[in-house]
């Protein structure tokens, strides 16, 4: 029997991995279970002999395999050769040996996917698309210990990373049996993108004074140039968007065309920043990444640039 776990969350797909591997460890022992973590390099007889060979005195013998097929991005000539050699022994693998191949975010233009897809007893997909599916993750696996709206803060704090905000969770409850917003607000500290959310947030509003005290902040633990990409990349979807409402598109459209994904909410926010005064402090921004890389710019230190980006801001 063969399955595939895959899709674009991983920590759902190892959950799903792992609970199998508990599940057979508790009915069957682990003497005949077997656990490539990585199937490139472990050689080919043994591959072929844990795969083909049936399981010592137990009628079910359980095989996973993580992280293949491997994304096109990784492809070179082991994986490559070690493709082919699955795709020739696959077939033969004995009825009573259990197979889970898992592989979060795979590339379905691969051959070896393709055989799988024909020959699997069951393909599971576990996909996190939304903000809604993570709410929906969260909510389920911590239903009477974390309520919605701490739920919904916390998401924002991790940029809707699913595993980081199961991380977080799993560290307040070592020291509390119920989590609300102060205990996420005090002890966990928001990802740069999201505390950068929050400056561009002030900005537009014209809160210049907050946008300032916030990047004072962030800068205690995180490099000016770093900080500067981040705040460029995320102004630069406002910008898109302030623009595309200027010329009176539709709403779906705007989403659909910068793929908003769960950041969809961001075109129905209205600003008190005008769209050109918007644009205009993109554009020095970026200039001053021009000037920099063309010398023109005098200071040479950190809290020289720091100045530049603040007077950006403050003349926006």
């Amino acid at each position: 029997m063969i399955y595939l776990f895959t899709w674009n969350s991983d920590y759902l797909v190892r959950e799903k991995t792992y609970a199998w591997k508990r599940l057979f460890t508790e009915k069957n022992w682990d003497f005949n279970l077997v656990h490539f973590k990585d199937l490139i390099e472990i050689d080919n007889n043994q591959i072929s002999e844990n795969l083909l060979a049936e399981g010592f005195m137990w009628e079910k013998k359980l095989i996973i395999i993580d992280n293949y097929p491997i994304n096109t991005e990784n492809k070179n000539s082991k994986s490559t050769e070690k493709q082919d050699f699955l795709e020739k022994i696959v077939d033969n693998i004995p009825e009573n040996n259990i197979v889970i191949f898992s592989s979060a975010n795979l590339d379905k233009r691969w051959k070896f996917y393709k055989k799988i897809k024909k020959i699997a007893t069951k393909i599971e997909e576990f996909n996190t698309k939304s903000e809604q599916d993570i709410f929906a993750v969260l909510e389920n696996k911590y239903r009477w210990q974390i309520d919605f709206p701490s739920i919904n803060l916390l998401v924002k704090y991790k940029w809707w990373n699913l595993e980081k905000c199961i991380s977080e969770i799993e560290k307040l409850l070592i020291t509390r049996k119920k989590i609300n917003q102060w205990d996420i607000k005090q002890f966990i500290t928001p990802e740069l993108e999201e505390s950068i959310f929050q400056i561009i947030d002030d900005i537009l509003n014209k809160d210049k004074v907050s946008a300032l005290t916030k990047i004072k902040h962030i800068l205690a633990d995180t490099n000016i140039y770093a900080f500067y990409n981040n705040l460029l990349a995320n102004l630069r979807t406002s910008v898109y968007i302030s623009k595309l409402k200027f010329i009176n598109t539709r709403t779906p459209e705007i989403t659909h065309a910068l793929n908003l994904w769960n950041r969809g909410f961001l075109v129905n926010k209205n600003y008190k920043i005008s769209h050109k005064k918007l644009e205009n402090l993109y554009i020095s921004l970026v200039n001053l990444d021009k000037k920099m890389k063309g010398w023109k710019l005098m200071w040479t230190e950190e809290k020289d640039f720091i100045f530049e980006v603040e007077k950006c801001i403050l003349e926006s």
